[in-house]
């Protein structure tokens, strides 16, 4: 989109197709001529005087001719005409010595190759042809002067003839050629005079068409003149996707747009290759700097004496960021499909033909991908019969999603397996399709039993009694003789909270660490399983006698930080090797006992806190107050320090007026007029600021407030201060609070007070106050809804903070303290605010009271 981008676009202009044609047949008319003739010639002279020099040259002159002939007949067609040249001029030659006078029939062949080069050779060519037959002549005649040459002219007969006509023919055919491309050219001149003309007429009528189409098109146009590379013209859209002005465009270089390098040279490559580029994806900058996905497209355009290059680019950032997103899903849902560990089919509802299906399938329920594929789920067998494919389709379009239904399904192997579904409807090329997700869950359904089983023991427990119930029903479930639940009490050992042996549950103990198996379980987050039983492994595992065990087990308990804070350990007597099943047990009932154990320990912390809670409140309280009375001295301080200078430079002000009364120009008034403007300003912030800072202070007084009687008052104000203005004022009746009715006053009066002044601008006015309940909490929601200026939703969060204006100074006045005074009050009744707008669609404020029933 650069001036530079059209420097290499000037092409040279190339013959017309159609002329090219005639030239070729014209050439091939000649060379097929001249090949036939030169051997007629050639067999003439012999018959005639036999086989002499003449003959001998004319035969050459046949061989090169029918040469030349199989050469046009090759994609090399285009260079025959210099060889024919040189070819016919030699043989003219060679004829005219053998002969020995420039008077033969030789000067005629001679002649006739002159128009020939002439009509189908380059000016070089024909220059550098003419010279050479003339010279040639020259030579020759002198010769032919000097006695050189015998003069052996033939007499004249059929040969003679032959030359003679074969001459006519090819300047008959030379000379119709010339005429064909003068007669073209003249019509060519004709008709582009009257196209000319017809472009003239349409060219005027439709310059106002074109202005308004350029200047409407919603695409960001710019046109670049060629010759001077300089901007001709940009339409409004061109300006408001760029943020450039016309005055900053026109007559100038055109700005650098292009992002990428790459890009630019691809734009260009383009441009010169095919003159034109059609919707180029390119990353472009904008005057700001910030930077666009945009679809380019390009043309050159001649006018009269300009070329013009025309660049429209479409703003697709919006369309590349959801194209990005549709892709980003697109692969995210391809890899979560193809990695599930769940069994995914997607099925036809209407006929049931799996459409999609994932390798997990195979290992939920042993079904391949490619033996279900592209076949019916009834007809491969995967549903046990047809009423329960049925109820599984029914309750899917019924509700539109599964979750976890339960059903039957068989197995490659022929058994049936219980399994559960969670799907949901989609739409494929407009059929209805189901995307599910199947679970085997028979290996589920035995643990769970079993989990049932172990569960009953410690479900109800908790404390001391819980470790003891785990300890015991865990060995039973697990066919452990010993459990060890230890809590760390010291850097080198452990107090058990249940401890399980042979004979029993034991009494709690203190057992050490160092040098022990349970210092292993402490280092590793997984579950530990040791071989004790192994020579190599010499620690201990107190209390168990090392003769009497061969395997242990255990997982490190952990604080949310991940630091250990116990463990739990079993021990066999024989060797054992941890299956799936046991390792899910261990770690269930080992969450289970970290979770107690964590409670237990905040449960002591919790009795900790609460024996020095009632000092730490009485330290918080005396804090309290003394913040309360720093706050008390900065709104005097407030009051008193920053109100008193104001009131006398207002004073002096004042007094300065009068006694110069007469006396002052334009601009001293003017200036005086600033001056009492910012001091009017300053007490307002100055009030605005205690405002903020009363609303934090003092006890609220709840009582049921009519907030519609409140809100008339406000507007009854409003139409005091402000008489002139037509608004249109829509309050619910009796909307009712509990709320203090003082803080709720100042509330409304900021409200609507903003909605008043944001839509002084706007005509036909409108505000609207009223009330309805939040789904989500059931609470009263009040609204103050307007339609004045609104606000950029993306500016939003800086609506309630003090001395923030989402509009300037000029536009509207205020010191950006009274959204902060609403939020203050509405959170100090526990409830909130927030706003809703879109700039000149007005602004909706949504706030509540809490819980109003505190």
């Amino acid at each position: 989109m650069n001036d530079d981008m059209a420097s290499t676009l000037d092409a040279p202009g190339t013959d017309s197709v159609e002329l090219g044609q005639h030239r070729d047949q014209a050439l091939k008319a000649v060379l097929l001529m001249t090949a036939v003739a030169t051997p007629l010639t050639t067999l003439a002279i012999f018959w005639r005087d036999g086989w002499n020099a003449t003959a001998i040259v004319a035969a050459c002159m046949s061989v090169g001719l029918w040469v030349l002939w199989l050469l046009y007949r090759t994609r090399w067609h285009a260079w025959v005409a210099y060889p024919l040249t040189l070819v016919l001029a030699l043989g003219s030659l060679g004829a005219i010595i053998s002969q020995g006078s420039v008077r033969s029939g030789g000067s005629s062949a001679l002649l006739t190759t002159l128009v020939l080069a002439s009509t189908f050779l380059s000016r070089a060519g024909v220059a550098v042809a003419a010279v050479a037959v003339l010279f040639s002549l020259g030579v020759l005649n002198h010769l032919e002067q000097i006695g050189a040459l015998q003069p052996n002219l033939p007499p004249v007969d059929w040969a003679v003839w032959i030359l003679h006509a074969a001459c006519a023919a090819a300047i008959l055919v030379c000379v119709l050629f010339s005429r064909f491309r003068l007669l073209d050219a003249f019509r060519r001149q004709r008709d582009a005079y009257q196209v000319a003309v017809m472009a003239g007429q349409d060219m005027r009528a439709s310059r106002t068409r074109f202005k308004s189409l350029f200047e409407s098109n919603p695409a960001a146009t710019l046109v670049i003149d060629l010759d001077t590379r300089r901007v001709a013209n940009a339409n409004a859209a061109f300006e408001r996707l760029f943020g450039y002005t016309a005055d900053k465009l026109v007559n100038r270089e055109s700005p650098a747009f292009w992002v990428d390098p790459s890009e630019h040279l691809a734009f260009r490559a383009a441009l010169r290759a095919h003159g034109e580029v059609r919707q180029l994806r390119a990353r472009l900058r904008c005057q700001d700097g910030s930077e666009i996905d945009a679809l380019v497209s390009a043309s050159i355009v001649a006018q009269a004496h300009e070329r013009l290059l025309t660049i429209m680019a479409l703003d697709m950032t919006a369309e590349e960021a959801s194209r990005k997103a549709l892709h980003l899903s697109e692969e995210r849902f391809s890899k979560a499909f193809n990695f599930s560990p769940l069994g995914m089919t997607i099925t036809r509802l209407t006929d049931g033909l799996v459409i999609e299906v994932n390798p997990a399938n195979e290992r939920v329920i042993g079904w391949a991908p490619d033996d279900l594929r592209g076949r019916s789920s009834m007809a491969s067998g995967v549903w046990v019969d047809q009423a329960d494919r049925d109820e599984y389709v029914q309750n899917l379009r019924r509700d539109g999603q599964l979750q976890g239904f339960a059903t039957r399904m068989r197995s490659k192997r022929g058994d049936i397996v219980p399994v559960k579904v969670w799907a949901e409807i989609i739409e494929i090329e407009g059929e209805s399709c189901a995307l599910s997700f199947t679970m085997n869950v028979a290996a589920e359904r035995r643990r769970q039993q079993t989990l049932i089983n172990l569960a009953e023991g410690v479900s109800s427990h908790t404390g001391e009694a819980f470790f003891l119930s785990l300890a015991e029903h865990l060995a039973t479930g697990i066919g452990a003789q010993g459990v060890v639940v230890a809590e760390l009490s010291g850097h080198n050992e452990v107090a058990t909270l249940a401890l399980m042996t042979e004979q029993g549950l034991q009494p709690n103990r203190r057992l050490p660490l160092a040098h022990t198996t349970f210092s292993r379980l402490l280092a590793i987050d997984d579950i530990v399983a040791l071989d004790l039983s192994s020579r190599q492994l010499v620690q201990s595992t107190p209390p168990f006698h090392p003769d009497r065990i061969s395997s242990m087990a255990g997982v490190a308990l952990r604080d949310a930080d991940g630091s250990p804070i116990g463990l739990l350990a079993v021990v066999w007597s024989e060797p054992v090797a941890l299956d799936d099943e046991t390792r899910a047990l261990l770690q269930i009932f080992a969450s289970r006992c970290n979770a107690e154990l964590l409670r237990l320990q905040r449960d002591r912390e919790i009795l900790r806190l609460q024996a020095t809670l009632e000092q730490r409140v009485h330290e918080r309280t005396e804090q309290l107050q003394y913040l309360n009375q720093e706050l008390e001295s900065f709104s005097y301080s407030v009051s008193h320090d920053l109100k008193s200078p104001l009131r006398a430079i207002d004073g002096f002000m004042h007094l300065l007026q009068e006694q110069l009364e007469g006396r002052t120009t334009e601009d001293d008034d003017e200036l005086i007029g600033r001056i009492q403007g910012s001091v009017n300003r300053m007490n307002g912030l100055i009030n605005d600021l205690l405002a903020l800072a009363r609303v934090s202070q003092g006890q609220l007084q709840r009582t049921d407030v009519n907030l519609s009687e409140l809100a008339k008052d406000v507007v009854r104000r409003e139409r005091d201060r402000d008489p002139t203005r037509e608004v249109e004022v829509s309050i619910q009746p009796d909307v009712r609070a509990n709320c203090d009715p003082r803080m709720a006053h100042i509330v409304l009066e900021n409200l609507i007070g903003n909605a008043w002044k944001y839509s002084r601008n706007t005509a036909g006015a409108r505000i609207e106050f009223g009330a309805s309940k939040d789904q989500d909490t059931g609470m009263n929601l009040f609204h103050v809804r307007d339609n004045g200026a609104g606000f950029d939703m993306a500016r939003a969060d800086r609506l309630f903070k003090p001395f923030t204006r989402l509009h300037t100074s000029a536009e509207f006045e205020g010191s950006g303290i009274g959204l902060a005074t609403v939020r203050r009050i509405v959170e100090r009744h526990g409830g909130q605010i927030r706003g809703e707008g879109a700039i000149g669609q007005g602004a909706t404020f949504r706030f509540s009271f809490g819980n109003e029933g505190a």
